[in-house]
């Protein structure tokens, strides 16, 4: 499956390089030694991938998962147990063809921290994540061994290596699907559904998002005027136009991106996380649980407000995929009902009496009437009327953006790292900029007075000192937006062990979007 990368790629470069005199002089003699040796070049890149696969075995215990992969030396990979973060199957069009799929553990540690498993047949493919999923997700080596799974990528054909039976089930207990409809859903049929993306809303989404059509718009542009100054230098030539392809490539490359990103969206809770299918002609199934989630980001454009659809994208630890067709997209282009219930699932309690209805209160009102935490500075006139962070008794929340409203919110038990930012410019106006640092991410708030920045920092810094324990995660506030709690379950913005948040007290937003500062803050300040 990767052979065909390597011959593409040096097709490209050759092209790239010496188009014109590859024009100049061709002939038919010269074609047809140069498709011999790129015949050729195929067959040993094949021959090489085909082997490099013969080699690779996997598997999966009670302890972990590892891959072998080499010819002459041999080299092994492994993911342990504890620090399995997210399975994913990608399904790239090839793949899909030949009904293959990959397979990709996600492991909590730096970027690419992620081990490969390519490619095995679809059917397999699913049963590994399960497989990896159900050792991830239990507790004790007892019922890890029930759940165990060992095997090889051709372990049916050649009985390299042995294979513990695991059989599919459905991970929300409804009825199974039909054969027809599995295949279009990739077989994410099973749970209870949070949101599903028509065809329909995705197309008036994108030509909704300004940001999207002057993008657009702006490549095209470019592309014609590189295109009439060629012409007018150098006249019409073949060369010219091969010079150009690239460009000419990357416009519809970057519009089909972003229709595959939300193409056939559907997100389902499960008894392991929130799973979720996407993609046109390149699918991939993701699993995301929820105390994995250190940021929440909402987008919602400015045409986007009427319909009130919002796009949400989730910093995962262990996850480095921020792509738009990666697993942190949970939610491409949702309605307030879709978004009420991906985030009643994924994120934790703000501390507010109705925490999705302040979000959207935030996300609707302009920001000058919410009350918060803002640059006072004049020279700063546009992040004046348009940034505010509001500190809540569960998170940390900064609202921006001009034309696409950005919500940021950051569970304060997730804080990992703070410090604050000085300078010349900043001493000369009196402000300081605060550095709130996360897994894999770090949100800023920029210009801030500096009494108030020194009080959130050290209001943050005992966050990030007593509430996050990495060891412990498994006891951190889990997921409570949705108005219908479960019975037994503490009140929102309620602490584990269902007492009240340190030094605050729930409320909610007013008519005007008030929201109090949390007791802590107001001591510091």
């Amino acid at each position: 499956m990767t052979g065909w990368k390597l011959v593409v790629g040096v097709i490209a470069v050759i092209a790239a390089q010496n188009v014109a005199q590859l024009l100049n002089e061709f002939t038919l003699q010269r074609f047809l030694i140069g498709a011999g040796v790129l015949l050729a070049a195929t067959l040993i890149a094949i021959a090489f991938s085909t082997l490099s696969w013969w080699f690779t075995t996997y598997a999966v215990d009670e302890e972990g998962v590892s891959l072998h992969t080499g010819m002459i030396s041999r080299s092994r990979e492994y993911a342990p147990r504890a620090r399995i973060e997210s399975v994913s199957v990608e399904r790239p069009l090839l793949a899909r063809l030949l009904g293959l799929a990959k397979v990709r553990v996600e492991v909590a540690g730096g970027g690419e921290s992620y081990l490969d498993i390519e490619y095995i047949k679809s059917a397999a493919a699913e049963q590994l994540r399960r497989g990896i999923l159900g050792i991830a997700g239990s507790s004790s080596p007892e019922t890890t061994g029930e759940r165990a799974l060992a095997g090889a990528e051709r372990s049916e054909e050649t009985g390299t290596a042995g294979s513990a039976e695991v059989h599919p089930q459905n991970d929300g207990g409804t009825a199974a699907p039909g054969r027809f409809e599995q295949l279009l859903t990739d077989g994410v049929t099973d749970g209870e559904l949070i949101a599903e993306v028509p065809t329909e809303r995705l197309v008036r989404s994108l030509l909704r998002d300004i940001g999207f059509l002057i993008g657009v718009v702006m490549s095209i542009v470019g592309a014609a005027v590189a295109v009439a100054l060629g012409i007018w230098q150098d006249g019409l030539n073949i060369a010219m136009f091969i010079a150009l392809a690239p460009a000419a490539i990357a416009v519809p490359k970057y519009i089909f991106g972003r229709i595959e990103s939300g193409w056939g969206f559907v997100s389902r809770i499960t008894d392991r996380g929130l799973r979720m299918r996407r993609g046109l002609a390149n699918t991939r199934t993701d699993n995301i649980v929820s105390g994995r989630i250190q940021r929440i980001e909402l987008r919602r454009p400015l045409l986007w407000r009427g319909p009130g659809w919002t796009a949400a994208t989730a910093t995962v630890a262990g996850i480095d995929d921020d792509s738009e067709n990666g697993a942190e997209n949970v939610l491409p282009v949702g309605t307030r009902d879709e978004l009420r219930a991906t985030l009643g699932h994924l994120a934790v309690p703000l501390g507010t009496a109705d925490d999705l209805a302040f979000i959207e209160h935030l996300l609707t009102v302009p920001a000058r009437e919410i009350d918060g935490f803002r640059t006072r500075v004049r020279m700063y006139w546009i992040a004046r009327r348009t940034e505010v962070t509001v500190l809540l008794p569960g998170a940390l929340v900064k609202r921006g953006g001009v034309l696409t409203r950005h919500l940021e919110i950051v569970p304060r038990e997730r804080v990992q790292q703070v410090s604050v930012d000085d300078g010349p410019l900043n001493r000369k106006l009196g402000v300081l900029d605060l550095q709130v640092g996360i897994a894999g991410e770090t949100v800023t708030v920029s210009n801030l007075a500096r009494a108030e920045v020194l009080g959130l920092h050290s209001v943050l810094s005992r966050d990030a000192a007593t509430l996050r324990r990495y060891r412990d995660r498994q006891h951190w506030p889990q997921p409570a937006l949705s108005l219908a709690a479960p019975v037994g379950s503490p009140p929102v913005g309620s602490a584990p062990d269902g007492s009240a948040p340190s030094g605050s007290a729930p409320s909610g937003p007013s008519s005007a979007g008030q929201q109090p500062r949390p007791a802590e803050l107001e001591e510091e300040l």
